[in-house]
């Protein structure tokens, strides 16, 4: 039986994956994930292939309070509210507009301090618009494996930074999904391509050095072609999704599928 084994959300682009033991889902995806963004002056999207170091910056959005709280290496902090000023920016990545209002503030400062620069931190303008492929990825922990193989540190599934991972998968069976629906608990999916991966795998989602050579471990098993791992999908009915509940491949977009 498929189940899911791992949820996850990056509520700034770029910073540390969080681990959930739930998500609600929308139509345009998780309403915190990848909700802020980071940019330059120069206008340029602030990404972990450039500045790895920021895996290392937790960060704890509450869109409900309207707070962003950051943690840095050594336990310092930085706090205040998510309140964007008017200021409007924009920049592409990957082929797609990104844009939204400046948020101000000891966040926004502390992060230029630790990058040593200034950027700025941008509230999105709409649920969706920070993912980079679609707005949920899935990752069968059978590819895990296979791509680890004797390296503990390609195990650890949060630096895949997927949304859903998949616990009982043969090895790239997830691949298979394309153009397939897909129910994990509440929510239905519609899979729509592989997932291209870049440098950010081979760092450790801790603290982003290079700890293993993923790109390379990945072209090994799959050529060097298929530097592929995991699956972007649309979504075709919203829902919450739980550790623990089953997930169906080809349904219907009827029944729920929670863990028996």
């Amino acid at each position: 039986m498929l189940t899911v084994s791992g949820l996850a959300i990056a509520p700034v682009k770029a910073l540390a994956v969080l681990s959930r033991t739930e998500l609600a889902v929308g139509p345009d995806g998780v309403a915190e994930d990848r909700r802020l963004f980071l940019i330059t002056p120069a206008g340029k999207i602030v990404t972990l292939r450039d500045f790895p170091a920021l895996a290392s910056v937790r960060p704890d959005l509450d869109l409900a309070v309207g707070r962003i709280v950051l943690e840095f290496p050594g336990g310092s902090t930085a706090e205040g509210p998510l309140a964007p000023s008017d200021q409007q920016v924009a920049g592409t990545f990957l082929g797609k507009r990104r844009a939204g209002r400046v948020v101000p503030g000891p966040p926004a400062e502390a992060l230029s301090d630790y990058l040593g620069q200034p950027v700025s931190l941008v509230l999105a303008e709409r649920i969706g618009v920070g993912w980079d492929e679609g707005p949920v990825t899935m990752l069968g922990s059978g590819s895990v494996e296979q791509v680890a193989q004797a390296a503990s540190a390609g195990r650890d599934p949060r630096r895949f930074r997927m949304t859903v991972t998949v616990d009982g998968t043969a090895p790239f069976e997830e691949d298979t999904w394309v153009g397939r629906r897909v129910g994990i608990g509440e929510l239905v999916v519609e899979v729509t391509e592989p997932l291209g991966r870049c440098v950010v795998i081979t760092r450790s989602p801790d603290t982003g050095t290079a700890d293993w050579n993923g790109l390379r471990a990945l072209a090994r098993r799959r050529g060097p072609t298929g530097i592929t791992l995991g699956v972007v999908t649309r979504v075709v009915r919203p829902g919450t999704v739980r550790l623990g509940d089953r997930v169906a491949v080809d349904v219907d977009g009827g029944d729920d599928l929670k863990a028996t």
